[in-house]
């Protein structure tokens, strides 16, 4: 069973990996939801002098220390007046990767694969090939509604990203599914 469970999760994450990059560079979806900034320079410009550390940052921040009624008033005065936002922020300074970009969502995928794959092994004896595809589908979609609709729900991420993003998975991992119920499924029973 070992066997399978590495070769079904090295072929869901060679499925994921293509297939992701297929609906992201030729259908567009890698795009959905993502605009440019205008001004793009000025706004650089102010960002290199204004924030000095790389960084996950909120805006408005509330200030975290502060509890009283009146700093929580001021703060939901700050977000209604807007604009407000989430900003993953690299001061940059060094070569943009690509490569390496690329090796690691691949090892994403791979350990992904390896992890559903293993949840198939211990499910074989009990289930169908159509229900293990079930399995690897339904997993994608858990880890779609636990990972990315909260960016939507609580940063605003924009629909078409996040639906772009819901159906990436989805897709995928059912095209992966396919392969890796083939892959990891019961032993026959010698006669």
């Amino acid at each position: 069973m070992a066997k399978q469970i590495v070769l079904g999760g090295l072929a869901g994450a060679v499925i994921v990996f293509v297939v992701s990059a297929i609906f992201h560079m030729a259908t567009g979806l890698g795009e959905a939801g993502i605009k440019t900034l205008p001004n793009e320079d000025a706004v650089l410009s102010m960002m290199r002098t204004s924030i000095p550390e790389s960084g996950l940052y909120v805006f408005p921040a509330a200030e975290m220390n502060q509890k009283s009624a009146a700093s929580q008033a001021a703060y939901l005065e700050k977000y209604k007046a807007g604009p407000t936002g989430i900003l993953a922020y690299s001061t940059g300074g060094k070569d943009l990767a690509f490569g390496k970009l690329l090796v690691n969502q691949f090892l994403f995928s791979l350990v992904s694969g390896l992890l559903i794959a293993w949840v198939l092994a211990m499910t074989a004896s009990a289930t169908t090939y159509t229900t293990r595809v079930r399995i690897v589908l339904i997993a994608a979609l858990f880890g779609g509604f636990v990972y990315i609709l909260p960016y939507w729900n609580w940063y605003g991420f924009p629909a078409a990203y996040v639906a772009g993003e819901l159906g990436t998975w989805a897709a995928s991992w059912l095209i992966a599914g396919l392969a890796m119920a083939a892959i990891v499924k019961q032993k026959p029973v010698p006669a």
